[in-house]
């Protein structure tokens, strides 16, 4: 069967300030824009509908992918216990990845400045210069 295309912006907006909406109704929608890559359209039904499965497949994705941007995102719409594992498990995976500058940034919120600075260090030896 095939699904329904996602809402486009005016129906998006119409369904997130719908007040007879559900949480995991507006989780469903969120996970429905999570499953098309569309991650911060995701994450808006997430907030709206304070689905925390939602925020835990976004922080889990953050982590697959390196993306630094993305966990800080997920740990302010639902905050979970002590981040710093998180932040350590994405810097690492940043750095297999080659993404030294999202590295830094996730050795700094882990509290790891040691860590930061080598993953500085292996982008000046990309970039030849200094780019964190």
């Amino acid at each position: 069967m095939k699904q329904k295309p996602l809402p486009d912006s005016h129906e998006k907006r119409k369904l997130l300030y719908d007040k007879k909406l559900t949480p995991q109704e507006l989780g469903a929608v969120g996970e429905r824009f999570l499953e098309a890559g569309r991650v911060y359209e995701a994450a808006e039904f997430f907030r709206k509908g304070s689905y925390r499965p939602g925020w835990a497949r976004l922080r889990s994705l953050a982590v697959e992918q390196g993306d630094s941007t993305l966990l800080e995102l997920a740990l302010k719409g639902d905050p979970v216990g002590d981040p710093g594992p998180q932040w350590q498990a994405l810097a690492r995976r940043a750095i297999e990845l080659g993404k030294f500058s999202h590295a830094a940034r996730a050795f700094r919120k882990a509290g790891d400045e040691d860590g930061a600075k080598g993953a500085e260090e292996l982008l000046k030896e990309v970039f030849g210069r200094e780019q964190a």
